[in-house]
């Protein structure tokens, strides 16, 4: 959160009386700095209103000038019984998601103030948290972390522009069902699309010596590079696959893409390379170009994995990862994830040097199965906490799944009873494995590193989907 720095409103409300409101006053301000102390503990920057609400004028005055400041979301600081027609034409104005606090003093009736308003926006459909308890407390604080980290993940999506390279891929109509009229209604994202012959056409405007660069690099920064003559990886092989990787980021550089997804089965790596340099190097900190933010993106044109990605990376800061469910191992009780070579390369080490976390990367031949030449980026990946999730659809309605796990130890050895050329996650959940294969409607999940839970739930109630935790 620290370096998204967020802006979230803040708002302070009282009695519709000036006498009283007068009274009131110094204990409102009193909480008020409380509060914003608390928006500024959770990494976002607060916009604080210029006055205490306490007549309707006032209040729409305040919503306003917060509106016109880009706030993300909107702390209601209700300290007192202020009354609550204030609250309810401030978030009718500003329709931002809003956080009732309540300070939980027993000599003023602000549990009562928090109800009634709260009471007034439910009736009136909007969204709201309620956090009532002494400011600042554990409690308090982590509850008010959750709420900004999920809204403003919510509403930097508002006006993303996703880039689908492609069509379907190998016949999968669970990637690339999404409407685009669907997901501006619901998520604020722009579905555009370019022709994955345009990765071909600038790929080859990537002259020798940029595409040797590109591959001096990896060969620098990588643990290895299985060349091997007559095979598919061979120096040559590698510099033009560099230059496709290049091609697609002059794409989304050129036509503003946020977060994008190839199709690459089965037109590119059956006829031409792979694209496991774009799909592993994209969402990490560090590629042959220097220093970046990581960029989602998903393999095989899955728009539904590329949000998913998207709305993990904006609650955490960390880059998602792309896996397929390869296999259930009832013995050890553990997940077997893969895919066919692009997987950020953060999760080898999570290490904060992005350096490091290349030293456990190899990159190695393009399986037979695909026609095409280039590497796979193989790793296993490290230890840690994790959470898994995948936006879906019904006939009606995206909705999101989320589920807690742990990646465990994983051992190279392990590789070979799956596909020994491909990146490789190996982890535990506390969910039944039946139960996910009954309601997970994909092949593919997505995961982040560290327990995000409460702020997918949250995340989903503030887009309006159904959530599901397994």
């Amino acid at each position: 959160m620290a370096e998204a720095r967020v802006r979230i409103g803040l708002m302070s409300f009282s009695d519709g009386r000036r006498r009283v409101h007068e009274g009131l006053r110094p204990r409102i301000q009193q909480y008020q700095d409380r509060a914003e102390g608390m928006i500024r503990a959770a990494g976002a920057e607060p916009a604080v209103a210029e006055e205490i609400a306490w007549s309707p004028r006032r209040a729409v005055r305040q919503a306003k000038r917060l509106l016109a400041r880009d706030v993300a979301a909107v702390v209601f600081n209700i300290s007192v019984f202020s009354f609550p027609s204030f609250a309810a034409l401030a978030a009718r104005v500003l329709q931002k998601p809003v956080a009732i606090l309540s300070a939980g003093e027993a000599a003023l009736p602000g549990m009562g103030g928090m109800l009634a308003a709260g009471g007034a926006l439910h009736q009136m459909g909007l969204f709201q948290q309620r956090i009532w308890g002494k400011f600042g407390s554990e409690e308090s604080q982590k509850k008010l972390d959750t709420f900004i980290r999920a809204t403003a993940a919510a509403h930097a999506l508002e006006g993303q522009v996703y880039g689908q390279i492609g069509g379907r891929s190998i016949g999968m109509l669970t990637g690339v069902s999404s409407s685009p009229a669907e997901w501006l209604r619901v998520f604020g994202v722009d579905i555009d699309h370019a022709d994955e012959s345009e990765i071909l056409r600038l790929a080859e405007e990537v002259d020798p010596a940029e595409r040797a660069r590109i591959v001096d690099w990896l060969e620098d920064n990588v643990r290895s590079v299985r060349y091997a003559e007559g095979t598919k990886l061979t120096r040559e092989n590698l510099e033009y696959q560099a230059a496709a990787a290049a091609a697609v980021k002059r794409i989304a550089r050129e036509r503003e893409f946020d977060f994008l997804g190839i199709k690459c089965h089965f037109d590119l790596s059956e006829y031409y390379c792979t694209q496991c340099l774009s799909a592993a190097f994209l969402p990490s900190w560090l590629d042959w170009d220097g220093h970046r933010a990581p960029m989602v993106c998903a393999c095989e044109a899955d728009g539904d994995a590329a949000l998913t990605m998207q709305i993990l990376q904006l609650i955490s800061g960390l880059p998602a990862l792309f896996l397929d469910l390869r296999h259930y191992e009832v013995e050890s009780g553990h997940w077997v994830l893969c895919n066919c070579g692009g997987q950020s390369v953060y999760y080898t080490r999570r290490s904060e040097q992005p350096e490091e976390n290349l030293k456990a990367v190899d990159l190695v031949p393009v399986i037979p199965k695909y026609g095409g030449v280039g590497a796979h980026v193989r790793y296993v990946g490290c230890e840690g906490e994790m959470t898994f999730a995948r936006i879906q659809h019904d006939e009606k309605q995206p909705s999101l799944i989320a589920f807690r796990g742990r990646a465990v130890p994983g051992r190279q050895e392990w590789l070979q009873k799956s596909c020994p050329a491909w990146p490789h996650v190996f982890a535990s959940v506390a969910a039944d494995h039946q139960e996910i294969l009954a309601h997970l409607h994909a092949n593919h999940i997505h995961a982040v590193g560290g327990d995000w839970l409460d702020e997918l739930k949250l995340f989903a109630c503030v887009v309006g989907i159904p959530f599901k935790a397994l």
